[in-house]
């Protein structure tokens, strides 16, 4: 499929759909195609692909590049007494995606599961074949050539140069295009890719350093805006480390052993450019570094003891997931605390009231409440602590009421509705909202000096104009709304007139 022009292939790498990019010089074979049938097929210049079908399902996908020899790059043919079937040599991770998929969330997936290529499918016919090369041939520093340099670099130098390259390209490709929820996306993978590829190091490191390899099973863990893949290019380290049980009289090595790699780790982000924690929520900290039984332990304490500012410091845990290692650690973490909100039912109640004690827009107060004829404009607000952080409070306390173990907020919301707990309108509003509060926030963290240390999130309504400045405020009464509907969705109450 030829498109009409570079411009159009610009537009559809974000606009389209994956049907519109899709390579369409495919050709159906049966599993027992013999290799002399599938390299003749393949020297024709209109056939790329040879997709394999059992009883018309397709099972695998063959290329030139699949062949044990370059006779087909030749123009040789293997002789018909070659008996070997296409099935000997065919890849069999076939992954498929449906035509009317969005473009850019077919990258996303293939990216973070490093996938080269998907066959596409109109219902069960297969039409064509997408890979990561087609983002190539329209984005020339697209990110899946920074994600494939960070996988395959040996030294926390290298990556920490790479995400520097990253930040031009995310700039480049997304700001451009005024797509903060596509930007979140991008900078979670590639941060991810970032943290996976420093693990397996500091896993050699260890090694190297006579400490061996890890004693037993782990998760390391994100938290807060990294578990909920809402990073910034300013987002510090929030993590943490799951170890299985180990026996009491192996705990202590057990741990000291996660505890130095947590510091190769930890300190191997702060030299890729991700600060460290000032609450000191990271690995490295001896009370998040420990087995799933003594997390158990402190997910109790902190659903049926912590005060008020301890749940306040605690809530960051609830937006845990798994970045590398043994996912079934963090789900095992996760069903725990449905279980346990279950039997302690008045700790919604207290969260709920935490979610609104913590925070509220400040889209009440008397000078954001003036008509904008009066051309008075409201003060400076903390679009961190008084936008994005209630907002996605309030979507965290409705996703843990509804046991949804999804971290992400926009996934929260959108798992929340198909439960049918949320009005369709609220929930369209709220994403609007997120993807406008979160694009100033992208705009504030651009253009400061990225050599600045610290950084506060303030933005002054006196330098939007006046249509930022009405979304704005539309923004803030739709995170205000979602608030007190999570609040009386929990607990079943009017919010008490003092956090109105």
């Amino acid at each position: 499929m030829e498109l009409k022009s570079a411009y159009e292939k610009k537009l559809l790498a974000f606009t389209g759909q994956v049907g519109d990019l899709a390579h369409n010089e495919i050709k159906t074979v049966n599993l027992n195609c013999s290799l002399a049938q599938a390299s003749r097929l393949l020297i024709n210049p209109t056939i790329n692909y040879l997709v394999v079908l059992r009883k018309n399902i397709p099972v695998g996908i063959v290329t030139q590049q699949h062949f044990p020899t370059s006779k087909t790059n030749n123009n040789e043919f293997y002789n018909d007494s070659d008996y070997e079937f296409v099935s000997k040599i065919m890849d069999t991770r076939l992954i498929s995606v449906q035509k009317n998929k969005p473009v850019f969330d077919t990258l996303i997936f293939m990216l973070k599961h490093n996938i080269n290529s998907l066959l596409v499918m109109d219902g069960k016919k297969s039409i064509g074949v997408i890979s990561q090369q087609d983002w190539l041939s329209v984005q020339i520093n697209y990110p899946t050539q920074i994600i494939k340099k960070i996988r395959e670099s040996d030294s926390i130098k290298k990556i920490s140069a790479l995400r520097v390259d990253s930040k031009k390209v995310i700039w480049d490709t997304f700001i451009k295009e005024e797509n903060a929820v596509s930007l979140t996306n991008i900078i979670t993978v590639v941060n991810d890719a970032i943290g996976k590829r420093i693990q397996q190091i500091a896993i050699a490191e260890m090694e190297m350093q006579g400490k061996g390899t890890p004693p037993v099973k782990f998760a390391w863990i994100g938290m807060g805006s990294e578990g909920r893949k809402a990073q910034t290019i300013r987002s510090d380290q929030d993590n943490g480390i799951i170890f299985e049980n180990v026996p009491e009289n192996e705990y202590e090595n057990v741990k000291n052993w996660f505890l130095e790699f947590a510091e190769i780790v930890v300190n191997g982000l702060h030299e890729c450019g991700f600060p460290l924690c000032t609450g000191n929520i990271m690995a490295t900290n001896p009370e998040l570094c420990n087995s799933i039984d003594i997390w158990k332990e402190q997910f109790e304490f902190i659903i049926t003891k912590a005060t008020t500012q301890q749940l306040l410091e605690a809530s960051i845990y609830f937006d845990f997931r798994c970045i590398y290692g043994k996912e079934e650690l963090a789900n095992e973490l996760w069903e725990f605390l449905f279980e346990s909100m279950k039997i302690h039912n008045f700790f919604m109640r207290h969260f709920s009231e935490n979610l609104l004690e913590a925070s509220r827009p400040p889209v009440r107060k008397w000078r954001w409440r003036f008509p904008s004829f009066f051309k008075i404009a409201p003060p400076p607000f903390d679009i961190k602590r008084e936008g994005t952080a209630p907002l996605d409070a309030a979507i965290r306390l409705l996703a843990l009421h509804n046991e949804i173990k999804e971290t992400n907020t926009l996934k929260r919301l959108q798992a929340i509705l198909e439960k049918g707990n949320m009005h369709k309108s609220l929930a369209d509003s709220v994403h609007v909202a997120f993807d406008f509060i979160l694009k100033l926030r992208f705009k504030l963290e651009f253009t400061m000096d990225t050599e600045i240390k610290s950084f506060n999130h303030t933005v002054d309504p006196k330098d939007l104009s006046q249509i930022e400045l009405r979304k704005l405020k539309d923004t803030l009464k739709t995170i205000y709304e979602v608030q007190d509907y999570a609040f009386k969705e929990v607990t079943g109450l009017s919010i008490p007139w003092s956090m109105k």
